[in-house]
């Protein structure tokens, strides 16, 4: 029982202290952060960037290691638009149904394949844990490494069931202002549904610039940078 409170409940625990301190930042900064889970996509990804282009608006991109053979080019591209890349795991596991090794050669691996991409050797990038997860291991690593642990404000709902979607109103994301946006860039199998987080993209971009507030990465947002 003790074991399983420190593998599971502390990680747990530390997760909720950052949610809150998240949310609290975002509220302050009134700051939007677009952030991408599971990519790159060959198809999605490079929309997204060339939606987010023409206003500069910068986004972070939470890379899953085993899609990016094959995409290399997309990678570079989002390195070289000014966005952020972050890691997301190689093989999307669940931290608390893996054990110790496992964890730590799933985040390591990540971080060896973007670095492979771009051309570095051990870099540490900015961490979002699969299914919001961690165990004692994932954090204590990330910890020493320091690497930021990102969560999200608000799910997109762009991966949940049809029953589950609700219809987005005329309220502005930014009321209450401030978000971390839950999102994913991975390609899906119907193109209605690479057009749906499109859609929501362009419609959260629109109306934060038009209410003159600022799109940054979550970096940005965390270090207290300006737009």
């Amino acid at each position: 029982m003790a074991a399983a409170v420190l593998y599971w409940g502390i990680p747990w625990l530390w997760a909720e202290v950052l949610r809150a301190r998240l949310r609290r930042r975002a509220a302050r900064s009134k700051k939007l952060v677009l952030t991408f889970d599971d990519g790159p996509g060959d198809r999605l990804t490079p929309i997204l960037l060339d939606l987010l282009h023409p206003s500069r608006s910068r986004a972070t991109f939470f890379l899953l290691g085993r899609n990016i053979p094959g995409r290399e080019p997309v990678v570079r591209r989002i390195a070289a638009e000014g966005h952020e890349i972050g890691a997301h795991g190689y093989d999307h596991l669940h931290y608390w149904k893996t054990g110790p090794l496992r964890t730590l050669r799933d985040i390591q691996k990540g971080w060896r394949a973007i670095d492979r991409v771009l051309g570095r050797q051990g870099g540490v990038y900015p961490f979002r844990p699969p299914y919001g997860k961690m165990n004692l291991v994932c954090l204590v690593y990330l910890l020493l490494r320091r690497a930021p642990i990102v969560y999200w404000t608000e799910d997109s709902g762009d991966t949940w069931p049809a029953e589950r979607r609700v219809a987005p109103g005329p309220a502005s994301p930014v009321d209450p202002p401030g978000a971390v946006v839950l999102l994913h860039d991975f390609d899906r199998a119907k193109v209605e549904g690479n057009e749906r987080v499109v859609g929501s993209v362009a419609t959260r971009v629109r109306q934060t610039l038009e209410a003159g507030l600022p799109i940054v990465t979550a970096s940005d947002l965390l270090q207290g940078r300006r737009a």
